[in-house]
């Protein structure tokens, strides 16, 4: 098995593990280094606070699905003692040729079991088919379904007083008054509204102590959509269930179509994406860009990568959800310089850049040949761009920043600095440069001809449209301006 410092990164999902497992091979915390006669087995000991060396190890039975073990009292998978074995190999330390411990072997062929048993029960890389539904399972849903359409009701009351009283009425008495309303919206499956809603309370808030309603009115706005269209849907549901056993189908084809679902609050697993046939083999992943942020609402850190699809020529993000609880037990994602082979490749339903999720993946170098056929998913019609972009910012629920890849003919910039993108019909798109924008100006002329510009798209207080660059894809490598 090949160890790299990408490859180690990605499998200790983690900056701080990978700095404090790398520290710890440098320390030479390291003894009685063992590898597997097959070399996809890497164990040892490793020196901690106590008397007594910590064992620790990290198994490529399954290349794309390494396993960290250890005897440290940490909660964190992997540990920083099995990221700290990886690093000991990458520094080409002494690992001598031995057996694959006893409890090891006794843990794989548990482990090949259970991998066995999910297969043959329709587990991931199997075909799945949609589980039947039956009187009680018909049932059940129905009472769901009733809950989250009296839980919209609610919702449509509490903003039906905030419009009613006006958004500069929540002061600091009235925002508790409504909080408190809003969190009985737990109670009703639609988790996602309920966030919603918290949000036009810190919105309508911080509005209050700066007399700017502007962000605040945009979440009313995409409230009420909301609202409207998961009271239509949640009908849809239950009218569909209504014909059992003879059920009907317009609430899942619009449900496989587009966000409300998980806009509702709906947590969609990876089996049921699959049943539905939202699955993509043989996926080739390049990451664009990578940002951490914070969903206060939710309370939760977001992981977002940008991912171009090579398969299909697609957009996709990726986002890893770390609640503040629970932000010390949840891998962080990082960013990644490989490409990625996933087995199978989850695609949430959505419509631009949907999200997208794997179970396992191999990864290698990036090669010339990839970044070539990266190219190709260049749109070189800017004025088409913009036309879809500007009919996604009047669809209400959409996502108002949605991603493109502009194959650009020349980077342009004005007398005032502002710097522009243009095809090669003329037609050009303003970029505002953003947090790493002064990158622009160690761009050679040959870095910026005939190359395809990855923008994160958006509108400024005035309507215009612009993109915030996230990547510049050349022959030679993928410049990121988010990291």
């Amino acid at each position: 098995m090949k160890i790299t410092e990408d490859l180690i990164s990605l499998f200790a999902g983690s900056a701080t593990v990978t700095a404090n497992g790398k520290s710890l091979a440098g320390k030479g915390s390291f003894t009685s280094l063992s590898v597997s006669q097959e070399g996809d087995l890497f164990f040892g000991l490793c020196q901690g606070s106590g008397k007594t060396p910590y064992a620790c190890s990290v198994d490529f039975a399954e290349p794309d699905k390494p396993v960290a073990r250890c005897s440290c009292p940490s909660r964190q998978i992997p540990c920083k003692h099995a990221v700290g074995l990886l690093f000991c190999r990458l520094r080409n330390n002494t690992f001598v040729v031995a057996e694959v411990p006893e409890d090891i072997a006794s843990k794989r062929k548990k482990l090949r079991a259970r991998e066995e048993k999910k297969a043959s029960e329709g587990g991931a890389g199997s075909e799945k088919k949609l589980v039947p539904l039956t009187k009680q399972r018909v049932s059940a849903a129905s009472k769901k379904f009733q809950a989250q359409l009296e839980g919209l009701e609610l919702a449509e009351k509490i903003l039906h007083n905030i419009v009613k009283g006006g958004l500069h009425s929540i002061d600091r008495r009235n925002e508790k008054l409504y909080a408190d309303q809003v969190k009985e919206l737990g109670n009703y499956y639609i988790s996602g509204i309920q966030a919603a809603m918290t949000d036009l309370l810190a919105a309508a808030a911080e509005g209050q102590k700066n007399q700017d309603f502007v962000q605040a009115l945009r979440q009313l706005g995409y409230l009420n959509a909301l609202l409207q269209k998961a009271r239509a849907h949640t009908q849809n549901k239950i009218d569909d269930y209504a014909t059992f056993p003879e059920v009907g189908s317009s609430a899942s084809q619009a449900m496989l179509h587009s966000t409300i679902e998980e806009q509702m609050g709906t947590a969609w697993k990876l089996t049921e994406l699959s049943q539905h046939g939202l699955v993509l083999q043989n996926a080739r992943l390049i990451q664009l860009g990578f940002r951490v942020y914070e969903d206060t609402a939710k309370k939760e850190f977001v992981d977002e990568s940008v991912w171009l699809s090579l398969t299909d020529k697609e957009i996709y993000l990726g986002k890893n959800f770390r609640p503040f609880k629970a932000q010390k037990y949840i891998r962080a994602e990082d960013s990644v310089f490989a490409l990625i082979e996933p087995r199978e490749l989850y695609i949430y339903p959505g419509d631009k850049n949907p999200r997208v999720r794997w179970d396992a993946a191999t990864q290698r170098d990036i090669t010339p040949e990839d970044l070539t056929e990266a190219q190709t998913a260049g749109r070189n019609d800017f004025a088409a761009v913009l036309k879809e972009v500007k009919n996604q910012l009047r669809a209400p629920l959409a996502d108002k920043n949605p991603l493109y890849a502009l194959k650009m003919v020349k980077l342009g910039m004005d007398d005032a600095g502002g710097y522009y993108a243009f095809d090669e019909q003329g037609a050009n798109v303003p970029l505002v440069p953003g947090m790493f924008g002064h990158l622009f100006r160690w761009l050679s002329r040959e870095q910026v001809e005939d190359r395809v510009l990855v923008c994160r798209f958006a509108q400024n207080s005035a309507s215009l449209l612009y993109g915030e660059p996230v990547a510049l894809i050349t022959d030679t490598g993928v410049i990121r301006f988010a990291y």
